[in-house]
């Protein structure tokens, strides 16, 4: 039990009246001073019913949606159940705002609960980050009526709410992928026509068939167009987010930010062509992989941005990618591997780790690049071409840089 500065406030002055009441022989004013005891008794009473409740008092959380898109508002709800056979006169609720969220106001609340009932608060926050935010603790209050005594409880209540990041169109800098890589993700016809004119009994309207099985009979050769349909390519899709790249840049437009957002919108617009993609994120102590991530983009990305804490990243070596992959026993060819990284991360890591995972497509790995102020972080844009350098003579990589803008005014 813990006392409030108004609770200190009132003891004094019911005992100065007290006192003075007494020195004065003052009926009336003792009086007084009686009553005022009496409500500090009976406040007092009332918080200690209440407080013998607290294990009586179950709290759960609910969300609106528990998949968002960057910066959209969610209505979190808070319900609060009383099991216990008398009322909670007053109890605040208080919600631990975790980081990359945005609340208007406070989430504190001042609640009635009635005997074997419950009561719902809600409000609305924004989710200022992709990946897993995680709201865990609410702490609870267990006051009298008049707020002179009080006590805390630490409940944990936890919900946590998949953020996918903001995307956009990159036609420009997906022209230079294929330029660079030589795979046509557009698709590449390699059907034919039978070369029939070469054929003596051919006359222009005849059954194509009957020629064919009577040109084997004459000849033994069996003519047979090669027709492979629409050959896509096969790409592996690299995510590598560091944990210090949050804290480079401002607001929602640090470099963990716009990295994602450039992820996104290359896994968009691989999807949006048939290609087939194989999705790797780096989260902390494994990398996660999700095979055929182009089939249902937003499906497979979420699942893997879930086991992404925003504020948090890799700490591992990238090229642990190439053991997880080698653990699936696939074999599968990749026709170019793509690594969503930046220039900082590669220079702290070094080189050697992206020639390890550049090994599962030799002279067709491609280091993605978010456009970005590097100038801000110490990068010179001479710096960045001589570890383009680098990585062409001691890893076989490119390094590119993407061409759109990927950020975002938010106020």
């Amino acid at each position: 039990m813990k006392i409030t500065g108004a609770g200190v406030a009132y003891t004094a002055a019911v005992a100065l009246s007290t006192l003075y009441s007494i020195a004065s022989a003052n009926p009336l004013l003792y009086m007084l001073s009686l009553f005022l005891m009496l409500v500090l008794l009976n406040e007092y009473r009332l918080f200690k019913d209440a407080s013998a409740r607290i294990s009586r008092i179950r709290v759960s959380r609910g969300a609106s949606s528990r998949s968002v898109m960057e910066l959209e508002e969610v209505d979190l709800e808070i319900e609060i159940e009383n099991s216990s056979g008398k009322s909670i006169p007053r109890l605040l609720v208080i919600d631990e705002k975790p980081v990359y969220t945005s609340v208007k106001g406070k989430p504190v609340f001042t609640v009635f609960i009635p005997a074997y009932s419950r009561t719902k608060v809600s409000y609305g926050a924004k989710i200022l980050a992709p990946g897993r935010i995680d709201f865990s603790r609410i702490r609870l209050v267990f006051t009298d009526p008049l707020a002179f005594f009080y006590e805390d409880l630490l409940v944990e209540a936890r919900l946590s709410i998949t953020a996918q990041p903001l995307y956009t169109r990159i036609s420009e800098t997906f022209r230079s992928i294929e330029r660079i890589t030589g795979i046509h993700a557009r698709g590449l016809a390699l059907s034919g026509e039978y070369d029939l004119a070469d054929i003596r009994e051919y006359t222009p309207g005849d059954d194509t068939r009957r020629i064919l099985w009577k040109h084997y009979a004459k000849t033994g050769r069996l003519l047979v167009r090669e027709d492979y349909g629409e050959v896509k390519p096969v790409v592996l899709l690299v995510i590598d987010v560091r944990k210090e790249l949050w804290g480079i840049g401002t607001g929602v437009n640090t470099l963990a930010h716009i990295q994602l957002r450039l992820a996104r919108s290359l896994l968009k617009e691989l999807s949006g062509l048939g290609v087939t993609v194989d999705l790797a994120v780096c989260t902390e102590q494994s990398p996660k992989v999700y095979l055929n991530a182009g089939g249902d983009a937003d499906a497979s990305l979420h699942a893997l941005l879930s086991t992404l804490k925003a504020g948090e990243g890799c700490e591992i070596p990238l090229s642990t990618v190439r053991q997880v992959l080698a653990a699936y026993g696939e074999g599968r060819r990749y026709d170019a591997v793509l690594v969503v990284a930046n220039p900082l991360s590669i220079l702290n890591e070094g080189v050697e780790s992206l020639g390890e995972l550049a090994a599962i497509s030799p002279g067709r790995t491609l280091v993605v690049a978010p456009r970005f102020e590097y100038e801000a972080a110490g990068l010179t844009m001479d710096d960045i071409g001589e570890l383009a350098v680098r990585l062409m003579d001691e890893a076989g990589v490119i390094l590119m840089v993407a061409e759109e803008d990927l950020r975002v005014v938010h106020e």
